[in-house]
């Protein structure tokens, strides 16, 4: 009798671990981006606001996460995923089968697989100097099929030769990550409650630098970070994340998803047309477009170092047709230079140069 019950004592145990291995959730490829997703962020990099984003320690066993207090001064951040043709730079990134605008005029160019989604390269233009950078190998950016303790990590470099100035320079890139699944869990954002999730910790180093054959090293800078990130196995995937400094730990932004949008036509017909003019100019332009539909709408002005120096339009809620904004350049105070005018429809961006004489 003693060895029957203590057969099924063990029996139940067994069934009582398997229950809990259960609630260990797999991301896998369905929750990779497509064309046409939209990731409706909202972030906050408010200084006062962001230390009360705190960070628990990894562990074996379910956690459960509450961040409905901590977001108070949010702004829109969508994320949009689109077709790489026809995208600044795409040549330079064939095998790219998604590309996505970091901002400004930098392109983000991936691919996808079974193992994840990867980052080939980026095209960026700053200080009137455009460039191509592939890195070797691909960044593993999101990793599938992942789940707790599972760990990647990869170190690539992009280099390519320009000019700057009819000077001709070197730019070189520099990207070290490990991806760890260091939690899982139940998380609450101020848009609801996810209960099946899984958070990846990525640590990356990443350097830049400008080289000259003629006068050595013009520009380097290195950054380190960590980022906690919760994704769940579906298309809204990106649940929330919170980036931190390595070197003291403090937070730089945290945000949450607020909705997906799917579908290649809500992507690629959101704006019908976009036009800048009179330019170059040294008074007023005019930024013209069209929306398809009803939609949320930002647009600002950055400078060729990718800063951000005036904003137009914020989060403004505006009805499908033409529409039209002023730019005054005297009232911004925008010196001569070459500038960009980014235009957000609905997550869709659309960045076009303005020449300020």
């Amino acid at each position: 009798m003693k060895k029957i019950y203590i057969s099924l004592l063990l029996i139940a145990i067994i069934a009582i671990n398997k229950g809990a291995f259960a609630q260990v959730p797999t991301i896998t490829t369905s929750a990779i981006p497509q064309v046409g997703f939209i990731y409706e962020m909202m972030s906050d990099t408010a200084v006062a606001e962001l230390p009360t984003f705190t960070v628990s320690a990894g562990s074996a066993t379910a956690q459960t996460w509450n961040y409905t207090s901590q977001f108070v001064t949010t702004y829109s951040n969508p994320t949009s995923f689109v077709a790489p043709a026809s995208n600044p730079g795409a040549a330079s990134f064939p095998s790219a089968t998604l590309a996505s605008n970091q901002g400004g005029s930098t392109w983000a160019y991936f691919n996808t697989s079974a193992s994840g989604m990867n980052l080939i390269g980026v095209d960026i233009s700053q200080m009137g100097v455009s460039a191509a950078l592939t890195f070797t190998p691909a960044v593993q950016e999101f990793p599938t099929p992942f789940t707790y303790s599972n760990s990647v990590t990869s170190a690539s470099k992009a280099s390519t030769p320009t000019t700057f100035s009819g000077t001709p320079i070197t730019i070189i890139a520099h990207e070290n990550q490990t991806i760890t699944a260091d939690a899982f869990g139940t998380i609450t954002t101020p848009v609801g409650t996810y209960t099946n999730t899984l958070r990846y910790k990525i640590k990356s180093i990443s350097s830049d630098s400008v080289v000259s054959s003629f006068l050595g090293t013009l520009y380097s800078t290195i950054d380190s970070t960590i980022q906690y990130s919760w994704y769940e196995n579906s298309t809204n995937s990106l649940i929330m994340s919170i980036t931190m400094s390595a070197s003291n730990d403090s937070v730089r932004k945290a945000q949450y998803l607020q909705g997906v949008t799917t579908g290649i036509s809500s992507v690629k017909q959101t704006i019908l047309s976009t036009n800048l003019y009179p330019n170059p100019t040294s008074g007023i332009s005019y930024l013209s477009y069209e929306n398809l539909s009803s939609a949320t709408v930002n647009a600002s002005i950055f400078d060729v170092t990718g800063r951000q120096v005036a904003t137009l339009i914020n989060n403004q809620q505006q009805a499908a047709g033409k529409q039209m904004v002023t730019i005054d350049v005297n009232n911004l105070q925008l010196s001569q230079g070459l500038y960009m005018v980014q235009l957000a429809v609905n997550g869709a961006m659309k960045t076009l140069k303005l020449n300020v004489q």
